[in-house]
């Protein structure tokens, strides 16, 4: 049975955070000219996360996120959102590495509701995306 400063100690290395804001940092979005009787489009997606920036208590994420068309077609759209969260202690980049995915669930939801916005301005009719990290 553990003794109670371990138990303490235990206690002591949770980290709690929370997210504070939300931003869209830079957005780029082209409508493009193609062949309708060409091949089927592949609509593609890529995105990716990294630490923006630590500051004792406060961490920024920043999602990159680009959708395009194979063969080019309809429009090609990248964007970067950065999600500020606010933990109970200083953290350290080890610690949040190890949590950015859990992080990222609300920024990808935000780049899904961005990706519905302006894909609807592009095709008049919104695609929607699951909040889901691309393979």
């Amino acid at each position: 049975m553990a003794n109670k400063t371990e138990m303490a100690k235990k206690k002591e290395e949770i980290i709690k955070g929370s997210l504070v804001n939300i931003e869209l940092y830079s957005i780029n979005g082209q409508q493009l000219k193609y062949d309708t009787t060409s091949n089927e489009l592949s609509l593609e997606r890529s995105n990716y996360l990294d630490l923006y920036e630590i500051r004792g208590n406060i961490v920024k994420v920043r999602l990159s996120e680009k959708l395009f068309f194979k063969p080019e077609g309809l429009f090609k759209l990248d964007f970067e959102v950065i999600g500020t969260f606010e933990f109970n202690k200083e953290v350290k980049k080890e610690e949040i590495q190890e949590q950015l995915d859990s992080l990222a669930t609300p920024l990808l939801s935000y780049s899904s509701m961005i990706i519905a916005l302006m894909t609807e301005r592009f095709t008049n009719v919104p695609f929607i995306l699951p909040p889901e990290k691309a393979d």
